[in-house]
């Protein structure tokens, strides 16, 4: 959860729009609710004025100042302190609240990121908050409000069971004849995989309630694939997290009735025991695809004797966040390895287009200057044939002082010149100049 620069910017030009405008006048100019524009700020962590700011400010009252930007990588942890009693209301003791900050790891080096491991992503005193904060989460005896994906888990389960005994063969293909269907066929919808006896189940919905409501002030988001497979997605950081609550079974022996004809079942039976357990997916950093099983880190919490699964809560969150903190460690340090090895190499074909550009500067100066030193002789030769018409012309201009036929002069006047022209169609002065001057700007470049 590092912040780019599109974030940074973002969050700096909103946060001066909520605090120069009211936020009606704001939503109204980026097309959305003022409720939608609220909970965009709140997930970019950007402070909104308190109600009744603009009033006081149309009335000339004082008001608040504008506290400053808080870091976007920021948590508020607060939380109510309970020793927790099975089945027995949570009486409370304390209110805490802590502030939970990230470091900026795009700013970090790749020698430091690669030091870093666990918690070290976190800024100074906040593995302190995280650790306060997780020990002081306890699953209360009883809940009015449950999370919405626990209440869908219940009328869910309670569908299931009422299809299943209205249609008990349909599975195997089997639909009977009935007047009228009290419930409808479905096929299943997919919820939290909780897999219990009903004996268990309040108790697996306390502790999955408070899980989830955990993970909701760690700015987690929440998903139920579609589909009838049950499944539940956590993003914490930008790692992918599952989860499954089921109940332990234990092996009894079966009784056999010896009144009946000994059938082929085994003599043991698997039966529910009490103990809950809980199995965490945590997908791996790096860019994976399928489902391969080397790809994941799988944690199980389980029910003891001596520690009940309510009280493992605060270890099982720490332990998945620390997992999430290596995982947003490892992408940040592959990413930047990546991009180093990118412009490395980027850098490299640039040197070496350089090298054949300078390569084939060199050859054609070369060329060059193997046809100057090739047409020595014929600029030499040129250079005299010149030296010679243009003598030949003096002469001519000479001879032409002492000519007596007037009237034949001006024709000898118009061949001298033509001499001088011609003459200068065997200078190669320029010719060598041209190719000196481009053998000389290839040098320069």
């Amino acid at each position: 959860m590092n912040e780019s620069q599109n974030t940074k910017q973002r969050r700096i030009t909103l946060y001066e729009e909520v605090w120069s405008e009211p936020v009606t006048t704001v939503a109204e100019r980026y097309g959305v609710s003022d409720n939608g524009l609220r909970k965009r700020c709140k997930a970019l962590n950007i402070p909104l004025p308190p109600v009744g700011y603009w009033a006081k400010v149309r009335a000339g009252k004082p008001v608040a100042d504008r506290p400053p930007l808080p870091p976007y990588d920021e948590t508020i942890l607060s939380y109510e302190s309970y020793e927790y009693e099975l089945d027995i209301p949570k009486v409370q003791k304390q209110k805490r609240a802590g502030r939970l900050e990230l470091l900026d790891l795009d700013e970090l080096t790749v020698e430091q990121l690669t030091n870093m491991h666990d918690f070290d992503m976190l800024a100074p005193g906040s593995l302190d908050v995280l650790t306060d904060w997780c020990n002081g989460l306890t699953v209360p005896g009883r809940i009015q409000d449950y999370d919405v994906l626990i209440s869908k888990h219940k009328s869910e389960m309670e569908y299931r069971k009422e299809r299943d005994k209205e249609h008990p063969f349909k599975d195997d293909g089997i639909t009977l004849w009935r007047p009228f269907e009290k419930v409808k066929y479905r096929s299943n919808e997919a919820v939290i995989p909780i897999t219990v006896s009903d004996r268990q189940i309040n108790r697996a919905y306390r502790i999955v309630d408070t899980i989830l409501k955990a993970f909701c002030q760690l700015k987690c988001s929440f998903s139920v694939d579609r589909g009838d497979r049950d499944n539940i997605s956590i993003t914490l950081l930008s790692t992918v997290v599952s989860f499954n609550v089921s109940e332990c079974k234990t092996k009894r022996r079966h009784l056999i009735d010896s009144n009946k004809l000994q059938d082929l079942r085994p003599l043991y039976e698997e039966v529910y025991d009490g103990r809950l357990q809980i199995n965490w997916q945590i997908r791996k950093s790096g860019y994976y695809y399928g489902s391969d099983k080397t790809h994941f880190i799988y944690l199980n919490f389980i029910d003891r004797s001596n520690n009940l699964l309510e009280n493992q809560i605060s270890a099982m969150i720490l332990e998945v966040y620390k997992h999430c903190c290596n995982n947003e460690i490892s992408n940040v340090l592959e990413h930047k390895k990546r991009t180093l090895k990118f412009e490395q190499e980027k850098n490299e074909q640039l040197a070496t287009e350089l090298a054949k550009k300078l390569q084939k500067r060199e050859e054609e100066k070369r060329a060059r200057k193997e046809i100057l030193i090739n047409d020595l002789y014929k600029h030499s030769k040129n250079w005299f044939k010149r030296e010679r018409l243009l003598r030949y012309a003096d002469e001519l201009e000479n001879y032409l002082i002492t000519y007596e036929k007037t009237e034949k002069v001006g024709l000898l006047q118009e061949y001298i010149r033509l001499v001088r022209e011609n003459a200068e169609k065997y200078n190669p002065i320029s010719q060598i100049i041209e190719t000196m001057y481009a053998i000389e700007l290839q040098e320069d470049d």
